[in-house]
């Protein structure tokens, strides 16, 4: 039977051939995942990217935009953050743009502006960056900041022709984890100063377009994912198992920033029995911000609502030395700062240093029988 919405039929009809390809060569792919947690997870993570695409793709209007809330205790993907919320607005680089906000538990905010990914990431190549160090907040928190090609007085961020899209970080280095707590909310806003006028109905077109970016973007985030455990180029990601790298910060890299340019980042990956512990140590430099957490191998935080699997700097109990030890492992050794791998056998450790006043040590990794580990003050 012929439609009377042709484009965006055959569109959502590449929808339905995209999620046979995933269940076949992403969820079910045996090379990718053979333990029945990682599939059942996978299906899990499929239906929480459908949603992210609906909300940041589907009903994006670059015209009228909105934030949409990208990640949530129930909607985790690309290395979520229980310790951050994370805001995306589709925009376009010949537009002018307002965002209002007040800071209130933030201990950092910033806009990266990003052109549009060939494969479908929901960020491409970073076009422009600022933090709420670079630009003037009042007295009672609130802040005005306006993206646009001309110049404007005040706070501003040139904004290039490419520009697809803007993603707000805000960070809360808090006991209680930002995504736990109903109360922490980021006061935000955006709109175009352009007479746009209201929208007009939506039309086959616009939204076969906007359905196609969505559907690029379930593509890339799961069979254009590599295999968990393979060679990255990164220069922050260690080869070998149970070991993080060195810390590294993108900022003066010349290299493509796939994250912010103001964090340092440190990535390995953990595989252990249920009967070892990877005990990592270090000391933290002086930061705006620090956490480290456990992924599973779709990149989504393990259980953090009702599990320890991420810990920031201010819930960190520090050694008498001023040190931090960290265990990870899969029952509770009875010391502090565990982290749960909630069933995994191995997965992912992500760290985040963020405007550090040195660069930070590479954290040491040890794997030891959980039974040797002691606390403090036991010989």
């Amino acid at each position: 039977m012929p439609s009377s919405a042709p484009k965006s039929t055959q569109v959502f009809d590449n929808l339905i051939a995209t999620l046979q390809e995933i269940r076949d060569h992403y969820v079910n792919d045996p090379q990718r995942f053979s333990d029945p947690l990682d599939v059942v997870e996978g299906y899990r993570y499929v239906g929480q990217l459908l949603s992210a695409a609906s909300e940041m793709f589907y009903e994006a209007d670059p015209e009228r935009p909105r934030f949409a809330s990208v990640i949530s205790p129930a909607r985790k993907l690309q290395g979520d953050n229980p310790d951050a919320i994370y805001q995306y607005a589709r925009i376009r680089g010949d537009r002018t743009y307002r965002i209002t906000g007040v800071v209130d538990k933030e201990c950092y905010t910033s806009f990266t502006v990003h052109g549009e990914d060939p494969d479908g990431a929901m960020a491409g190549p970073l076009l422009g960056d600022v933090n709420d160090r670079d630009f003037e907040i009042a007295s009672d928190g609130s802040y005005e900041v306006i993206f646009s090609a001309d110049e404007h007085p005040g706070n501003w961020v040139k904004l290039h022709p490419d520009a697809h899209n803007i993603l707000v970080r805000s960070y809360f280095e808090l006991e209680v984890s930002a995504q736990n707590d109903s109360g922490v909310q980021v006061r935000i806003d955006i709109a175009c100063l352009d007479s746009v006028g209201p929208p007009p109905p939506l039309d086959d077109s616009t939204f076969a377009e906007r359905m196609a970016e969505g559907v690029a973007f379930l593509k890339q985030t799961t069979l254009g994912q590599p295999l968990f455990g393979s060679p990255s180029p990164a220069p922050f990601v260690a080869q070998e198992p149970n070991d993080v790298a060195t810390p590294f910060s993108f900022r003066h890299s010349e290299l493509p920033v796939p994250g912010a340019a103001d964090i340092h980042y440190s990535m390995g990956r953990w595989n252990l029995s249920p009967d070892e512990a990877l005990v990592m140590r270090g000391i933290l430099p002086p930061g705006v911000f620090a956490n480290v957490m456990l992924w599973n191998k779709h990149m989504q935080t393990l259980e953090y609502r009702n599990r320890r699997s991420a810990v920031n700097a201010a819930q960190l109990v520090l050694e008498p030395d001023g040190s931090y030890r960290i265990v990870i492992a899969a029952r509770d050794p009875g010391v502090p700062n565990w982290l749960d791998t909630g069933g995994h056998r191995e997965g992912t450790i992500f760290w985040r240093f963020l405007l550090p006043e040195s660069d930070p040590p590479k954290p040491e990794c040890v794997v030891v029988p959980i039974d040797q580990i002691t606390t403090p003050n036991q010989s």
